[in-house]
């Protein structure tokens, strides 16, 4: 349980610090209001679900409607940038100019 909470912990923090490092300074309050909006309102959407699946199938298929719908989520991001493209028709971020990756490309 405790494995879970730190794993928890660190995904939290890093994906707060990723999406503050990304994005631009004037846009960075806004960006980050819809990322709480999306993960707190997931829950009343997904948790019925989840509690309807649990009440008539048990609870390893309410875990593994979760799952699932994870692995959805991943697959959809997956190839969303397997097309080139980015959220919001943002170009990929450029290496700087004097890394290794840059000058190999």
């Amino acid at each position: 349980m405790a494995a879970t909470g730190a794993a928890a912990l660190t995904f939290t923090n890093t994906s707060n610090s990723l999406m503050q490092l990304s994005t631009e300074p004037t846009m960075r309050g806004r960006v980050m209001a819809l990322r709480v909006g999306v993960a707190l309102g997931g829950t009343p959407i997904g948790a019925p679900i989840v509690g309807w699946v649990a009440d008539h199938l048990g609870p390893r298929w309410a875990l593994g409607v979760g799952a699932a719908s994870g692995l959805a989520a991943v697959i959809v991001a997956m190839l969303f940038l397997a097309n080139g493209r980015t959220p919001a028709g943002r170009s990929p971020p450029s290496l700087p100019e004097g890394s290794s990756e840059a000058s190999a490309a």
